[in-house]
């Protein structure tokens, strides 16, 4: 059988030229490595950008960028809008015609075996979903150290079957615009059918920081969308009492931000306009102190 097709899509949004330089020498390099192995047929990078104004002013500079070119096809699509991670990589979505896609966030570097690696576990026809190691801050969440099977798979780095998403229909933006995106598509993926694993020889650097007192520095936007998500999934995965408690806490916060997205949220509550509930048997979703798998480790404590 011939190597299956990939394409490397990745969603801009404000990045630097000299981060997108870094980005796209590292995954090429990683790209043209899995071809020369004989693991990938024909290959396409797809590039969009939810930024105000493009990021990629000259076009011409991705030549200097894509070392070995080791894609057959390059597209970059400035969309005028902010579509959100989850908005952007659907939108790329659309014309999908590879087997396979490796998602991947702009402020990740990869390792030159990434995308070897990622490619490995596909060979058990029941994985559908490949999410690489993060280093410095390696992911806590646990997963089966003979199986690597796991919760969810960070959007920051994964690959997927494209029947996966065509099943799923890939993200749900409307529901997270950004973060717990991926924690849906992977439990709706696992509902599907398919597996999520994780897999540790798959390494890519993905450029998160700790804080002087050892937290992990998180922005306004991930505590306002991760707080709005910590409801919305429960609400979606059958978990009601758990929407309703988070909900709560978000509404007594000392933070003025989770007191505007309670507020948001009461109001989508009494609009009924909460998400349809799916896995009302728990076989997928995982609600464990806070987070949505277990976890082997905390950079918190």
């Amino acid at each position: 059988m011939s190597p299956p097709s990939l394409r490397v899509q990745t969603v801009l949004y404000q990045n630097s030229q000299a981060s997108l330089g870094r980005f796209l020498t590292a995954i090429s390099t990683a790209s043209a490595l899995a071809r020369a192995e004989g693991l990938v047929g024909q290959a396409s990078l797809a590039i969009g950008d939810s930024s105000a104004t493009p990021v990629l002013t000259h076009p011409e500079t991705l030549d200097e960028w894509l070392l070995g070119v080791p894609f057959d096809t390059v597209g970059y699509r400035h969309y005028g809008a902010n579509l959100g991670s989850a908005g952007g990589h659907n939108r790329l979505f659309e014309d999908l015609v590879e087997d396979l896609v490796l998602v991947c966030n702009p402020d990740t570097y990869a390792s030159p075996r990434l995308v070897a690696e990622l490619l490995a576990p596909l060979a058990d026809p029941t994985v559908g979903v490949v999410e690489a190691r993060q280093l410095p801050l390696e992911h806590p969440k646990a997963h089966d150290p003979a199986t690597g099977d796991t919760s969810w798979a960070s959007g920051s780095c994964f690959v997927a079957r494209a029947e996966v998403i065509a099943a799923t229909g890939g993200f749900d933006p409307d529901l997270f615009f950004l973060y717990c995106d991926d924690v849906d598509f992977s439990w709706r993926t696992r509902l599907a059918g398919w597996r999520v694993v994780h897999r540790p020889a798959a390494r890519v650097f993905h450029d998160k920081r700790l804080t002087a007192e050892g937290f992990v520095d998180a922005g306004d936007a991930e505590i306002r969308f991760s707080a709005e998500a910590s409801v919305l999934l429960a609400w979606r995965y059958s978990r009601p009492d758990i929407a309703e408690r988070n909900l709560r806490r978000l509404e007594e916060s000392p933070d003025e931000r989770h007191r505007d997205v309670a507020t948001m949220l009461r109001q989508r509550q009494r609009a009924m306009g909460l998400p349809e509930p799916l896995d009302p048997e728990g076989r997928v979703a995982q609600f464990v102190d806070g987070e949505y798998a277990v976890h082997r480790f905390s950079y918190a404590h």
